[in-house]
């Protein structure tokens, strides 16, 4: 009878162990819950808080650098990085943390096939498979796999990324998996909306300092106008009248420095107050092949190889042809010179033009091996030039800039990574030029 009573006893207490250890589990588990709440809280508190502003003249990996470095402080995440799209639409990495340099290649290889999935009009997360809301699991190779997050601007364009390591973290349940990720999505949301903003204004500061800077510019060029007529006149009717070889060489060479003023006047006009000229459908494909007919050999003399990539299908334009013809022979002329003033290996001197377009516009790249711009934001200004003082007014990118503007489009220049420059011009699809396509077909 006693036995009985002490297997009873004995039983009771490891009921009661067994009812306590599970009590444990619960409120273990309890608070293991709260703690990942308490430390998603922290992280988007700091996520709020990060300073998302642009580095100098737009330069991503100065804010690239600063993410990176809160990822890896403050997520389940320690090895990250930071994605950008360049002008050409390919993916770099802008800044990493915690990152060995055979998952940087293999992260940077993966953006190589991504970019280049979704030129061939493939989606861009190459061999990616969906995981949270907003992000993806991707292949590394030999590597492991990586969760990606692109950042979308309000328009739906992807201008970069964050990639993380993610071979731990697959291991742990599929929800606390989500929701560790759930703070990276809302970092990537408010990037992406950081990156369109800076974007946007500074279109919008340079629109207005240009449009002031026209202005003045029409101004100076009509007091100019008259006084240079004068010395011109003067200069040519002593050339004509003296008989001291000395005075009729010094007549010349004012006529001759005179005639520069006065075309540079000329384009100061044009600059501030363009021409009206006749509009009409305009090929860009033809236009651009026909330019690098007429300069390929100019260039090749130069040392300069020029690598044409147009799409079959670019729609046409409205314009005028010979505007922007101009205008991309001051963007060659320019990317030579540029190449010239920092030349690379001999054999890699090279000029990309680049032609393509979505639904709303054409788009045109010119980007060049050379060192890049000191100042991307301000290559369009007035007179800006970082040749020598007798080399160039500074009026080339300038003009571009208001032919495009002619054109209802947008131009921006970037540098690219590692080395070289892209000058971007977007020209808007006319609605007249569609209906006149669109009335084509239906007559073929």
């Amino acid at each position: 009878m006693r036995a009985g009573w002490q297997l009873a006893g004995f039983g009771v207490m490891l009921w009661s162990l067994g009812a306590i250890w599970m009590l444990y589990g619960r409120l273990r588990a309890i608070t293991l819950e709260r703690d990942r709440e308490r430390r998603g809280r922290e992280e988007m508190e700091v996520y709020t808080r990060l300073d998302t502003r642009m580095g100098r003249d737009g330069d991503v990996r100065e804010l690239g650098r600063r993410v990176c470095s809160v990822i890896a402080a403050r997520s389940s995440f320690g090895r990250v990085a930071m994605l950008a799209r360049d002008a050409e639409g390919r993916l770099y990495i802008a800044a990493s943390e915690g990152l060995d340099d055979a998952t940087v290649e293999a992260v940077a290889s993966w953006a190589a096939r991504a970019a280049e999935r979704e030129r061939s009009g493939g989606v861009g997360m190459s061999g990616g498979v969906r995981f949270g809301a907003k992000s993806f699991v991707v292949p590394l190779g030999e590597i492991g796999r990586a969760i990606v997050v692109p950042l979308w601007t309000a328009g739906g364009r992807m201008v970069g990324a964050l990639a993380v390591r993610a071979d731990s973290v697959m291991q742990i349940q599929r929800r606390i998996a989500e929701e560790a990720v759930t703070g990276l999505e809302a970092l990537a949301a408010k990037l992406g909306r950081t990156m369109e903003n800076a974007e946007l204004a500074e279109r919008l500061l340079r629109t207005e300092k240009l449009a002031g800077l026209g202005m003045l510019a029409g101004g100076v060029a009509h007091a100019l106008n008259n006084p240079l007529t004068v010395v011109l006149g003067f200069a040519e009717l002593i050339c004509e009248t003296t008989q001291e070889a000395r005075v009729r060489t010094d007549a010349a060479m004012i006529i001759e420095e005179a005639k520069r003023m006065r075309a540079t006047v000329q384009r100061l006009l044009e600059f501030w107050r363009p021409p009206v000229q006749q509009e009409e459908a305009i090929e860009v494909g033809a236009l651009v092949q026909e330019l690098a007919r007429a300069c390929e050999a100019k260039l090749a003399a130069r040392g300069v190889s020029l690598i044409m990539q147009v799409v079959d299908d670019a729609p046409s334009v409205r314009g005028n042809r010979e505007r922007l013809r101009q205008m991309l022979e001051h963007l060659l002329n320019n990317a030579s010179q540029a190449i010239a003033r920092g030349s690379t290996e001999a054999g890699k001197n090279a000029i990309r033009l680049t032609v393509g377009h979505d639904t709303r516009a054409v788009q045109m790249i010119v980007s060049d091996t050379g060192p890049g711009f000191p100042e991307p934001g301000r290559v369009f200004d007035l007179f800006y030039t970082t040749q020598a003082p007798c080399d160039g007014d500074g009026l080339g990118l300038s003009i571009c800039y208001g032919i495009v503007r002619e054109h209802g489009g947008e131009i921006s220049a970037f540098n690219l990574h590692p080395r070289g420059a892209a000058i971007v011009v977007e020209l808007p699809i006319s609605e007249v030029v569609r209906s006149e396509a669109a009335v084509v077909g239906e007559v073929a």
